[in-house]
């Protein structure tokens, strides 16, 4: 499914980031989060529209206030 295989390009895209050299462990936290996030997703067979916001901005919040550094 295009599904599944947009979503596995996600994760590879956020695996890539995460073992770069610039990246601080509490950036590498957060992105390991939202990999779990996105695999959690992936594990549903039909999720909801409202899952999915969630799930998204879940992923969001966390990704820019590491990213950032919002005070």
């Amino acid at each position: 499914m295009k599904q599944f295989s947009d979503l596995n390009a996600c994760i590879s895209l956020l695996r890539e980031l995460q073992s770069g050299s610039d990246v601080n462990p509490k950036q590498k936290q957060a992105v390991e989060k939202a990999i779990h996030e996105i695999k959690r997703i992936r594990r549903k067979p039909h999720p909801k529209r409202h899952e999915l916001h969630e799930s998204v901005r879940k992923i969001a919040e966390s990704l820019i206030d590491v990213f950032v550094n919002r005070d």
